[in-house]
């Protein structure tokens, strides 16, 4: 049973007219939805979303991602191949952080197939490229019938997180629907200076590096290495993104006592 997942930053109604045009050419697809909440028109959070949601699909699962501010412009249309796994969507970065996390021998071809480009606004490829894409290699359309290998597809990265006199500088990546803050800092780093119990400085707000979001009274600022493998700033039962006043793409400094 093929299994396409989605991630845009479409909010409510445009991911309805993808999901219609994929089941108009598979019905039996299953379509799995991991956020159509991603901030409007940041690459870098869709990225990360689909990069830590990526390895818990099944082996042969297509991805349709879609956060393209580039769209009608000269930016391509992409098919990534990685791990048994297929990406579709814009060659802006979006895809390839996940590509890397399954195999570091991974593919990437443009959509020429003029079979997949009959008819497309120039504002939706989202549902006139992508999702016809996506719905054809889910029914066994190889990618290499999609178009040809390129190599100059556009990177993207998360930065790496610095240690400069005993403090750990990073960025924040992603926030989630909770307000918690979700850094660029994996947890190898951020244990290699700190233990839990210890007692972080960020941005001017003390808090614990604990296990669990209820380590701390409720409306507390913590620390916490995220199932993902990232530090997350959070506060319990409340917004660690209010309460700092910090967003994705802001840095952050982390000190301790």
């Amino acid at each position: 049973m093929a299994v396409i997942s989605l991630l845009s930053d479409f909010g409510q109604l445009y991911p309805a007219q993808m999901k219609a045009v994929i089941l108009c050419i598979n019905p039996s697809t299953v379509l799995v939805d991991i956020s159509h909440q991603i901030p409007a028109q940041d690459i870098k959070a869709g990225a990360f979303a689909l990069m830590v949601s990526v390895p818990y699909f099944p082996e042969g699962a297509v991805h349709l991602a879609v956060v393209d501010p580039g769209v009608g412009t000269s930016r391509r249309p992409i098919v990534v191949e990685s791990g048994a796994h297929l990406f579709v969507g814009p060659d802006n970065g979006l895809l390839i952080p996940a590509a890397r996390r399954l195999s570091q021998d991974f593919k990437v071809r443009e959509i020429t197939n003029p079979d997949l480009l009959l008819t497309s606004s120039s504002t939706f490829h989202g549902r006139d490229i992508f999702a016809p894409t996506a719905a054809r290699l889910s029914l066994g359309m190889t990618a290499a019938e999609v178009g040809a290998e390129i190599v100059d597809f556009v990177e993207l990265d998360f930065g790496t997180p610095q240690v400069i006199d005993g403090k750990v500088q990073g960025q924040v990546v992603y926030v989630d629907s909770f307000g918690n803050l979700v850094t660029n800092i994996s947890s190898e780093v951020i244990l290699n200076f700190f233990k839990c119990g210890d007692v972080l400085h960020i941005c001017g707000t003390s808090m614990p590096l604990v296990d669990t979001y209820a380590s701390v009274e409720k409306g507390a600022p913590l620390a916490v290495v995220g199932s993902h493998g990232y530090l997350e700033i959070s506060v319990n039962s409340g917004s660690a993104a209010r309460l700092l006043r910090l967003e994705s793409g802001d840095g952050i400094e982390i000190g301790g006592r």
